[in-house]
C-alpha cells in the first residue's frame, strides 16, 4: 500500500503530456525555431504569426502587428494583448466585449517550443504539445 493520504488513481505529475494539436477551428500552417503560423476559421478568420527571432518577439494577425517585445535578456513565455477593432470576432464567442488574447509558451532545452497555447477572452483556441 502507498503512503497514507495518497490517491492510487491520481495521474502522476511526471506523466508526459499527450502530444498533438488540440483545436477545433485552427490549423498549424508552419512551425520552426521560435516561430509559429496558425490559421483560424472561428471565432476569428485569419492567420496568427508568432516570431521570436532576432531578439524581438512579435505577434501578427493577418499581417497586422498586435504585440511585440524586445527580448535581449528574456524570452517572454506568457503575454497578453487586446485585439485591434479591425479584427472581427464572431459575436457568439463568449463575451463579445472581451477582446483580450493571451499566448503561453513552454520551452524545452535550447528554447525549442514544447507547448504553444492561444487564448481568446479566457477560452482556449489552440493548444499544441510537442
Amino acid at each position: 500500500m502507498g503512503k497514507t493520504g495518497s490517491n492510487p488513481f491520481a495521474v502522476s505529475v511526471s506523466a508526459p503530456l499527450e502530444k498533438g494539436i488540440f483545436a477545433d477551428h485552427a490549423v498549424l500552417k508552419r512551425h520552426g525555431f521560435l516561430f509559429r503560423v496558425v490559421e483560424f476559421d472561428h471565432p476569428l478568420d485569419g492567420t496568427l504569426t508568432y516570431s521570436g527571432w532576432w531578439f524581438r518577439q512579435t505577434v501578427e494577425i493577418n499581417g497586422q502587428s498586435c504585440w511585440f517585445q524586445i527580448s535581449w535578456l528574456k524570452i517572454h513565455s506568457r503575454f497578453e494583448f487586446v485585439l485591434p477593432d479591425t479584427i472581427e470576432i464572431d459575436p457568439g464567442w463568449g463575451d463579445s466585449s472581451d477582446r483580450s488574447m493571451a499566448v503561453e509558451i513552454d520551452f524545452s532545452r535550447g528554447l525549442l517550443i514544447r507547448r504553444f497555447r492561444i487564448w481568446l477572452a479566457g477560452q482556449i483556441l489552440y493548444d499544441e504539445i510537442r
